[in-house]
């Protein structure tokens, strides 16, 4: 190839995004109340109810309940979720609770190093690195008391609210079974 082509081919003009950064809007079928199928993450597989949708056009929050589906409340784009056609009244079940601020971690103060520390000796970081494996991993980050008291609330009124349905016991074996699609089940062709 010419040079004088080779400098045209490698000169691409610069493709521009469309893409907005916040989250898109959600589907008209991502109503409060609606039971849908986690697709992604820890609880793939797993029945949760809409609970709402988070400000700022932000994602969504659901809950399993705990009892039924071991599902906590939380955040989930609405791109990772199927929802299904059943539904549950959630008149009873107050959500007002539920803020943006509940889900934000604890920030960790960092520890600044000497540069003693840093340029360390290769045989003190071997012996810590032999001590961290045999020492028992800390136990990771608990619940808050708010966090908790606000999931047993919320499950509360929403088996309360599973349970004034007409199909109450088969609605609460819905969210207890998990999604699997077998052999022979054409995704397509089922209704949600």
């Amino acid at each position: 190839m010419p040079a004088a082509t080779k400098k045209a081919v490698e000169k691409k003009a610069k493709k521009v995004s469309r893409k907005s950064p916040e989250y898109s809007t959600v589907r008209k079928s991502c109503k409060p109340g609606t039971i849908a199928i986690i697709l992604a993450g820890r609880f793939r597989g797993r029945r949760a109810v809409i609970l709402k949708q988070l400000p700022k056009n932000g994602p969504l929050v659901i809950s399993g309940p705990m009892k039924y589906s071991g599902v906590p409340i939380r955040r989930i784009d609405s791109r990772y979720i199927i929802a299904t056609s059943t539904r549950v009244d959630l008149t009873g079940v107050d959500t007002s609770a539920i803020t943006p601020e509940i889900f934000k971690r604890e920030k960790k103060e960092k520890r600044v190093k000497s540069e003693g520390e840093f340029m360390g000796d290769k045989d003190k970081k071997k012996a810590e690195s032999k001590a961290k494996k045999t020492s028992k991993a800390a136990p990771k980050g608990t619940v808050s008391d708010e966090r908790a008291q606000l999931q047993n609330a919320i499950d509360t009124a929403l088996i309360q609210a599973i349970k004034k349905d007409p199909l109450g016991k088969e609605m609460a074996g819905y969210l207890h079974s998990v999604f699997t699609i077998k052999p022979g089940d054409a995704p397509h062709r089922l209704k949600w």
